[in-house]
């Protein structure tokens, strides 16, 4: 064997000796080409909540739009893992059931393009228990713009009575546009056009409750000073209901509002839905600036509230993003689109995350609401021509930021669900 093996090494020695000099050297082995990665657009984020409040009941929804912050995000494929309910094509939704109370699920929303996935986020799906005593008197105070006139605190009030909690009692100001509170029905304090700013600083007057100028320069200092064109009807936005008068300034008086919307008691839950307002306008190259300076509005707002009300559970809401484009050109031309006021809100809903968090208060939490709102169906539509020439109606969004009645429902849904898991054992 040894010399068959001798013999045959010796014969490919004298053959590779022999080869032509010119005779090129065999190519080496070409290994897999290397798989390319994964480009990440460098602003892509997730603003999925960490956690998403659910009750027996009531539908919970993730619509993925509101949760990836991205101008393209139909460029990308999302998946959702989660034991619970269904994907479809632009949501996850699931209506739990007495058997899912007091349970919770992880859910993870994975985001795909061609090279695979780009990023993720994970939750907490967490069904509301038992309450404690559901028949137990509880109040609620709501500070909000004008999201309140799609109706969710109409809305709230019908649910958390179909829940059980028959002492569930809203407070505020008013319980409307202005009109008087009723007792045992809607009460809060919304106003059109209110940002964490107005509820702190704003103090005008009406051209009603002012003699009227007499010339354009007049007007124009009138105007610089807070006075402004209201009909008497909504003389009731002019003013802060946080603030009073004092040595003919306007001063910040908690203990006046309390006195006033709940006999001086403190609220056992105060809910705050701002944000639209402060963000709306700021550009990319305010951004920075603006939401600075709106985190340090809240953190006062926050502080002031905490001084006087040191055992309510304060619920700050995140903000949604508004509708399709349509509505934006219906209401601001081309002053604002859907692009810029998305980006503004979603960097507002990571700041105030961020905010949250750092001020280490059990008792003041994040109330996830932005990712529960259709950006298709839950806003105010009308009919169109389709264009100048067509005879042809389409179904057109005509209010960038102002839900429908169905999406107060979803609104008052989502402040139910958190307000509910608040009431368990």
């Amino acid at each position: 064997m040894k010399k068959c093996f001798l013999t045959l090494l010796s014969a490919a020695a004298l053959a590779v000796s022999a080869a032509p000099a010119s005779a090129p050297a065999p190519a080496p082995a070409q290994s897999a080409p290397a798989r390319p990665a994964v480009p990440v657009p460098p602003m892509l984020k997730m603003t999925l909540p960490e956690v998403i409040y659910a009750v027996p009941g009531i539908e919970s929804n993730i619509y993925f739009e509101n949760v990836v912050d991205t101008a393209v995000y139909r460029s990308y494929a999302c998946e959702v893992r989660c034991l619970r309910g269904a994907q479809g094509e632009h949501r996850w939704f699931w209506t739990p059931t007495e058997k899912d109370a007091g349970k919770s699920f992880d859910l993870e929303l994975r985001l795909f393009n061609d090279y695979g996935m780009v990023v993720s986020a994970k939750c907490k799906v967490v069904v509301a228990g038992p309450a404690a005593d559901p028949k137990q008197k509880f109040t609620l105070a709501l500070l909000a713009a004008s999201g309140v006139n799609c109706g969710y605190p109409a809305h709230l009030l019908t649910v958390m009575r179909e829940k059980g909690f028959s002492n569930y009692t809203p407070i505020g100001s008013h319980s409307g546009g202005g009109r008087p509170v009723v007792p045992g029905g809607v009460a809060h304090d919304g106003y059109g056009g209110f940002s964490w700013n107005s509820f702190l600083t704003r103090w005008a007057y009406s051209f009603e409750e002012l003699p009227g100028p007499q010339n354009k320069a007049e007007e124009e200092q009138m105007r610089a000073l807070g006075v402004t064109k209201l009909p008497k009807s909504q003389a009731y936005r002019l003013r802060s209901p946080l603030l009073r008068l004092k040595d003919g300034k306007p001063v910040l008086d908690i203990p006046a509002w309390l006195q006033k919307i709940n006999g001086g008691k403190a609220p056992d839950y105060i809910v705050i839905q701002l944000g639209g307002n402060d963000m709306f306008g700021a550009r990319p190259e305010q951004l920075d600036e603006k939401v600075t300076k709106v985190m340090e509005n809240a953190r006062t707002l926050l502080a002031e509230l905490r001084k006087h009300a040191p055992r309510a559970v304060i619920g700050v809401a995140t903000e949604p993003c508004g509708c399709g484009q349509d509505g934006f050109g219906a209401n601001y031309g081309c002053a604002q689109s859907k692009y810029q006021f998305r980006r503004n809100a979603q960097r507002y809903n990571r700041e105030l995350d961020a905010l949250i968090k750092g001020l280490k208060d059990p008792r003041i939490v994040i109330l996830p609401l932005h990712q529960s709102i259709d950006p298709e169906n839950s806003f105010l539509t009308g009919s169109f021509k389709a264009h100048a020439r067509s005879e042809k109606k389409v179904k057109r969004d005509r209010n960038a930021l102002h839900a429908s009645l169905e999406g107060g429902r979803q609104f008052g849904d989502a402040i139910a669900c958190w307000l509910i898991k608040q009431r368990e054992k």
